[in-house]
């Protein structure tokens, strides 16, 4: 008996950059689709911008510590019996408990003395004693001080899975995230539920993953800027302020977050010829 070759799902990505040099996020089917399920890739890449304002006397270069990749999906959804790409089991921490021994030394100086005189005279003699004792010691207290420290061995992954079909991208040895996080592996696996599938990737990222890389100043004038937590703070406000404004996708909630990118990717199941 011949097995039926299963119907093939014809797929379209639709791109909508937002901040284009910071971040891009591009949804494929690596191994292709068809009417029962597939494999969903998804390309994520990080790099830096440079912003500049008339308002502002200096440009700035910021890239991005941390953002967040969620999916939302018609006519096909998540198999939730396969793995995604950054399950992470939790796994035990190695402790170190480091044991330091200082020792301290005191010495006190003591001394004590006497001193005592005799005269007495009259007109034929004069004799005098004079008596003069003087005794002095040194002590030596030795004192142990016992000093413990904790430390954990401890890894910090690029890609976690996370609840609510999202995944979160982290920076990792740099301060900010550059270059290709997500696409050589599939990110999920799909179950097709309908004919006709539309997946939406939304990359964004919070106004605390803003991380200024560079600044068009004196390098005494950043340094003075990071080392300041409140400065940081406020620049990073005003730098998202400034990003919604040249921001290419218009904003339709109220939202704290601001997005970078969206991907999104249509199907339609192929009818028999």
């Amino acid at each position: 008996m011949k097995t039926k070759t299963p119907k093939a799902i014809t797929l379209e990505q639709i791109p909508q950059p937002g901040c284009e040099e910071l971040l891009e996020v591009v949804l494929f089917a690596p191994q292709g689709a068809h009417e029962y399920d597939f494999h969903l890739g998804a390309d994520v890449r990080f790099g830096t911008m440079v912003l500049s304002s008339e308002d502002w006397s200096q440009s700035v270069e910021i890239g991005l510590s941390r953002a967040t990749l969620g999916l939302a999906t018609k006519g096909c959804e998540i198999d939730p019996s396969s793995s995604r790409f950054g399950d992470k089991k939790p796994h035990a921490v190695r402790t170190q408990l480091q044991r330091t021994l200082e020792r301290m030394s005191e010495l006190h100086a003591g001394a004590q003395s006497a001193f005592g005189a005799k005269a007495s005279t009259n007109n034929m003699s004069a004799s005098a004693d004079t008596t003069i004792g003087i005794d002095g010691k040194i002590d030596r207290n030795t004192k142990m001080a016992s000093t413990e420290t904790l430390t954990s061995d401890s890894q910090q992954e690029p890609v976690l899975a996370m609840p609510g079909n999202r995944w979160q991208f982290s920076a990792t040895s740099d301060n900010y995230m550059q270059s290709r996080y997500c696409g050589d592996e599939s990110l999920c696996k799909m179950t097709v539920t309908a004919p006709t599938i539309t997946i939406t990737g939304t990359l964004a990222f919070q106004p605390k993953d803003i991380v200024i890389v560079d600044l068009e100043a004196p390098q005494t004038i950043f340094d003075r800027l990071k080392r300041s937590p409140n400065k940081i703070a406020i620049a990073r406000l005003l730098l998202a302020r400034h990003l919604r404004e040249i921001n290419q996708i218009p904003e339709k909630t109220a939202s704290s977050s601001i997005i970078g990118w969206i991907s999104t990717l249509t199907g339609r199941l192929s009818s028999d010829k």
